[in-house]
C-alpha cells in the first residue's frame, strides 16, 4: 500500500503544457491601463508578499510583458503631457487657438497612433497562436526587477501558498461546496478482529496513488500546505527573514509533521486538479485528513477556475493588419478620449518615472509595520489568474466537465479511504452508506450542515433520519 515517492509527492503541476492563458494575459497588460498597472503594483513590486497559485500561467513572463506595456504607455503620456503644456501657453498666454487647436490635432494623432501600434504592432503581433514564444519575452528593466521576478517565478514550483484573507485556494478559482465526515477509526471491521494502528501520512500516500490512477484530462497531484498570511510572522519554518518573502516550499518532512501534528494557520492538503479546454478550466479538489486517537475526519474543499473573460481573447481576433474601415473606425473613437488623455498625462508621466508605483516608500512603510509593530500580512494580495476569470462557466459542457471531474475525484477519494480502513481491520459500513450518499445523491455537508455516525444532513442546520438512510439502495463500488 506505498504511496507515490516523495518526488512525485511534491511535483509542481504542469497543467497540461498549454500556454495560451499565459498569451491572453499578456495581452490583456498591453490592452488594459488598470491590468497591467495591478500586475506591477501587487505582483511585481510587493517584495515581502507571497505569490498565489496561477493554473497554466507563467506569471512571470506575463509580469516582462507588463512591464513593457506600461513603459510604452509612459512614453506616451510624456508626449501628451508636453502637447498639453504648449498648448495651455499658447491658448492661455499667447492667444494663438488656431496653434491650440493644431497641438490638440497632434496629441489626437498620437492617442491614435498609440491604440493602432498597441493592436497591430510587434508587441501584441507576438502574441498570435503561431508565434508567441515565452523566452521571447521583453527583458527585465533593471536588475531589482529580474531578481524579484526570479523569486516569483519560484513559487511556481513550490509547495507553500501564503494567503490573505478569508479563501486560501484564491488562487484555484471559485470554492464550491465543500464536504466533511468523519468515523470511527477504533470500531472493529468484524468480531474478533483488532483494528491496525497507522500513521495518516500512509493515508495520504494511498490516497495519492489510487487518485493518480484515474484517467482524467492532464490529471496532476500535489502536496501543498496553505499558510496564513498575518500569521506567518514569528515562524521561521514560513518565513526566515521577517523582511524577506515566504518561503516557496518546505521538505517532505516538515509536510509530514504537519499532517500528523495539526495546527490552526498552517494546514496541508492532498491537491488534485484537472485541466481542460486548453487550459482555462481548471477543477481541483483539496483534500485533508486529521487523525485523533478515535477518529479520522476527512474535509473536502472543491474548487473551479473558471475560464478567461471574452475580452481577453482579442488577441485571436486580429489580423495580420488593419482593415481600413476599422483604421477609420479606431480614429473616430480615440477623438473624444483624448480629450481625457490629455487631462491625465502630467500625473501619468510623473508616476511613469517609478514604474514600481513609488516602491521605495511603500516598502519603507511595510518595514516599519514588520519591525515597530511586529504586524504584518504576508498573505498573496492578487490572484494573477483568478482576476481575469469569468465568474461561471461559459459553455454547458464545461460545467458538465467540471461536475464529473469532481465527482470522479470524490468517488475516488472515498474509495481509497474504505480500502485503507478495510486493510487495517476497521469498520467500514458506515462510512460506505456516506459515500453513496455524497456521490450519488450529490449530498454535501456544508454551511451548517453535519455528517454524523448514522445520518448525512444537507443545507444550513439540516438532519437526515438514519430510517432514510437504511431505506435508499445500496450500490456497489468499483
Amino acid at each position: 500500500m506505498k504511496g507515490p515517492d516523495p518526488a512525485r509527492r511534491t511535483a509542481a503541476p504542469g497543467w497540461g503544457g498549454n500556454r495560451d492563458v499565459t498569451r491572453y494575459l499578456c495581452a490583456a497588460a498591453y490592452l488594459e491601463r488598470a491590468y497591467g498597472r495591478s500586475l506591477v503594483k501587487e505582483v511585481a513590486a510587493e517584495p515581502h508578499l507571497g505569490v498565489a497559485a496561477a493554473p497554466a500561467c507563467d506569471v512571470p513572463v506575463v509580469l516582462r510583458h507588463a512591464y513593457h506595456a506600461n513603459m510604452r504607455r509612459h512614453g506616451r503620456d510624456i508626449v501628451l503631457a508636453s502637447l498639453l503644456l504648449f498648448l495651455l501657453v499658447f491658448y492661455l498666454w499667447v492667444g494663438r487657438p488656431g496653434v491650440s487647436l493644431s497641438l490638440f490635432v497632434l496629441a489626437w494623432v498620437t492617442v491614435f497612433s498609440f491604440e493602432l501600434a498597441t493592436k497591430y504592432g510587434a508587441p501584441m503581433q507576438s502574441l498570435r497562436p503561431d508565434r508567441f514564444d515565452p523566452a521571447a519575452a521583453p527583458e527585465p528593466i533593471s536588475l531589482g526587477v529580474a531578481v524579484r521576478l526570479r523569486e516569483i517565478g519560484e513559487y511556481a514550483e513550490g509547495n507553500v501558498t501564503t494567503y490573505s484573507g478569508y479563501s486560501p485556494f484564491a488562487g484555484y478559482g471559485t470554492d464550491r461546496d465543500a464536504w466533511s465526515l468523519a468515523f470511527d477509526v477504533t470500531s472493529p471491521s468484524r468480531p474478533g478482529v483488532e483494528p491496525q494502528d497507522f500513521d495518516v501520512v500512509d493515508l495520504y500516500s494511498h490516497v495519492a496513488g489510487r487518485l493518480a490512477t484515474l484517467g482524467l484530462p492532464c490529471l496532476e497531484i500535489e502536496e501543498r500546505v496553505f499558510v496564513d498570511g498575518a500569521a506567518v510572522r514569528e515562524d521561521r519554518r514560513f518565513l526566515p527573514d521577517p523582511l524577506g518573502r515566504p518561503v516557496t516550499a518546505i521538505t517532505p518532512g516538515t509536510m509530514d509533521a504537519l499532517k500528523r501534528a495539526p495546527e490552526e494557520k498552517a494546514r496541508p492538503y492532498l491537491g488534485v486538479h484537472s485541466t481542460g479546454w486548453g487550459g482555462e478550466l481548471v477543477t481541483s479538489l483539496f483534500v485533508r485528513f486529521v487523525r485523533s486517537d478515535s477518529s479520522l475526519v476527512v474535509e473536502a474543499a472543491p474548487t473551479v477556475l473558471f475560464p478567461l473573460r471574452d475580452r481577453y481573447r482579442v488577441v485571436d481576433t486580429l489580423m495580420p493588419g488593419p482593415h481600413p474601415l476599422e483604421v477609420l473606425l479606431l480614429a473616430a473613437n480615440t477623438l473624444v478620449p483624448t480629450v481625457f488623455e490629455l487631462m491625465a498625462s502630467p500625473w501619468r508621466a510623473i508616476a511613469g518615472f517609478a514604474p514600481d508605483s513609488w516602491m521605495y516608500f511603500r516598502v519603507r512603510a511595510q518595514d516599519k509595520l514588520i519591525t515597530r509593530l511586529r504586524r504584518f500580512d504576508y498573505g498573496a494580495r492578487q490572484a494573477v489568474r483568478r482576476n481575469a476569470a469569468d465568474d461561471s462557466h461559459q459553455r454547458y459542457f464545461q460545467e458538465a466537465d467540471s461536475g464529473m471531474v469532481l465527482k470522479a475525484i470524490e468517488k475516488r477519494v472515498l474509495g481509497a479511504i474504505v480500502e485503507f480502513a478495510e486493510a487495517h481491520g476497521i469498520h467500514t459500513d458506515e462510512l460506505v452508506q456516506r459515500q453513496e450518499m455524497i456521490i450519488n445523491h450529490g449530498i454535501i455537508a456544508s454551511h451548517g450542515a453535519s455528517v454524523h455516525a448514522s445520518s448525512v444532513a444537507s443545507g444550513e442546520n439540516s438532519s437526515v433520519s438514519s430510517k432514510i438512510l437504511r431505506a435508499i439502495p445500496r450500490v456497489k463500488m468499483d
